[in-house]
């Protein structure tokens, strides 16, 4: 992890997880979540684009990123465990969760988004976390921008 995630991430910790916390609280809001933070790579980002995409963002992903992974902590049953990783550099943030057929990922940036699964191909919009996540996006996004971007 470079020194510059590590004090941004340690400088806005408090800060981060609460607001993080508030905004998923908006859809999922009798879930009590285990928050977890870490520095997103380019691994992450392999996860969920095709090759083809990958190849082109690897050398534009940078390593100051960061991934919130919401870990439900009471209440065995319906999964809505999610992540979201923030590609500051390329503008571009994903919120991952399961479905009905497995892994979805929804790629968010300020003027386009798009489903795609597990395989990174792409998808409709997937049961249960779809409308979800899209309504989650955007807060998310100017959350995290504020604090990486300025």
């Amino acid at each position: 992890m470079s020194c510059d995630a590590i004090k941004v991430i340690y400088s806005i910790q408090p800060d981060l997880l609460v607001e993080a916390a508030n905004i998923a609280a908006l859809v999922f809001p009798e879930t009590e979540f285990k928050l977890l933070y870490r520095q997103a790579s380019c691994f992450d980002a392999a996860f969920m684009f095709p090759k083809n995409q990958y190849s082109l963002l690897a050398q534009k992903i940078g390593s100051n990123n960061l991934s919130i992974t919401f870990k439900k902590e009471k209440h065995i049953g319906k999964n809505v465990n999610f992540s979201v990783c923030f590609f500051p550099k390329i503008n571009t943030m994903t919120l991952s969760g399961y479905y009905s057929e497995g892994m979805a990922h929804f790629i968010y940036t300020p003027n386009n988004h798009n489903w795609l699964n597990g395989k990174g191909y792409k998808i409709s919009t997937p049961d249960c976390v779809g409308e979800k996540f899209e309504f989650l996006a955007p807060k998310f996004y100017a959350f995290l921008q504020e604090f990486f971007l300025g």
